[in-house]
């Protein structure tokens, strides 16, 4: 059997019962065709891989089944929900009509924006995916990832040792009214979203002798 983290934790909550994923994780597996809402049979005969393998994709919101007793002390309680993190984020602050967007700032930064019953195709590098699907109708979004955020302020912190606290660095920041021409790509990892270019470096530009640690730090927080 193969399926996503959520196949796997629904597979032990539920002692091996139900074997299932949910519209928005088997849209991001490349083996999911979004506008038929099957598993696609061109990519798994190219990748290999027999369909009887993979769960069966059900309602991101509907009863999946129940948690084996001996896993939640005696209790069999009903698994009503699966969404991956971002459409999940998109649901969860209510951004239920078309046109309406959200971003997460964490450990990067992810904007969804709802696009209706519509899988709408960008032209400026954003994805197309699943939104969510509930009462056997599937919403859309368009989703523009950016890798590196939060994790830029750990770096000031642990790689760099700018401050001992990464709260400290809106006080850093706050202490100078520029970055007086200093300006950081924080590409640790590459670029997301509209560039998608893995092979990208971070990179400082306008250093000069006289670059405080403030302005530094406000150059990554200006950044994200």
């Amino acid at each position: 059997l193969f399926g996503t983290i959520d196949t796997w934790l629904v597979w032990k909550l539920t002692g091996g019962a139900v074997h299932v994923t949910d519209y928005t994780n088997a849209s991001r597996t490349l083996m999911y065709n979004i506008y038929d809402l099957n598993w696609d049979e061109e990519l798994l005969e190219i990748l290999d891989i027999p369909k009887q393998m993979l769960p069966e994709v059900r309602a991101s919101s509907e009863i999946y089944g129940k948690t084996v007793p001996y896993h939640f002390f005696g209790e069999e309680i009903p698994i009503a929900g699966i969404a991956g993190d971002q459409q999940a984020a998109l649901f969860g602050q209510a951004c239920f009509k078309q046109g309406m967007a959200k971003n997460t700032y964490g450990t990067g930064c992810f904007m969804l924006m709802n696009t209706g019953e519509k899988a709408v195709q960008s032209e400026h590098g954003l994805l197309t995916t699943i939104a969510w699907g509930l009462n056997g109708k599937v919403k859309y979004a368009l989703e523009g990832s950016i890798f590196v955020a939060g994790s830029a302020i750990q770096w000031l912190r642990d790689g760099l040792r700018m401050f001992k606290s990464a709260q400290d660095s809106e006080a850093y920041a706050s202490r100078v009214e520029s970055t007086d021409g200093v300006y950081v790509v924080p590409a640790f990892v590459g670029l997301g979203a509209p560039y998608w270019d893995s092979e990208v470096k971070g990179a400082v530009f306008g250093l000069t002798r006289g670059t405080s640690k403030e302005q530094f730090v406000r150059a990554t927080l200006e950044s994200l």
